[in-house]
């Protein structure tokens, strides 16, 4: 493997790890009961604060919506820990990432959605944007090591 290519595969091995630890963290608290009710106050408290007048998060009474909070947290963390594993060999495992950059860019879809139809956060839209950022970053990396890799086999060839 050449320096450059070898250069950009660790770029990209860092924009998963990057990838893998934001779900984790941004999605953790969701999963414990009682403690994502003061995860979703935290969120309406630092949006006041960023300024942004959206309507606010509205605590779940009935178990019904806690246990899709719950579930959700579960999903997000899952998803970031086999992005963390993904990002030993990507190249084994493109499947994987273009589903996950295909479903970080439907969630900026619907956050912008919801922000514009029913006044959702502002600061889950800038999440949005950050999770679309990531799945280009993911396209980017893919063509490139593909690009670099079909210019090797070329060279090979000859």
């Amino acid at each position: 493997m050449e320096k450059e290519q070898f250069r950009t595969l660790n770029q990209f091995k860092a924009l998963l790890r990057f990838s893998g630890s934001f779900n984790i963290i941004a999605a953790g608290l969701f999963i414990f009961p009682v403690l994502f009710e003061h995860y979703l106050q935290f969120w309406n408290t630092l949006n006041s604060l960023c300024g942004f007048e959206n309507a606010l998060i509205t605590i779940p009474t009935d178990p019904f919506h806690a246990l899709f909070i719950n579930t959700a947290g579960i999903d997000l963390v899952l998803i970031g820990a086999i992005i963390l594993y993904v990002s030993k060999d990507p190249l084994r495992n493109k499947g994987i990432i273009i589903m996950n950059a295909i479903g970080r860019t439907l969630f900026t879809i619907f956050t912008i959605y919801y922000h514009i139809t029913a006044d959702l956060l502002f600061l889950f839209v800038i999440i949005g944007i950050i999770d679309l950022c990531i799945s280009l970053g993911f396209i980017y990396f893919l063509w490139k090591i593909n690009k670099n890799t079909a210019k090797q086999q070329n060279i090979i060839q000859i």
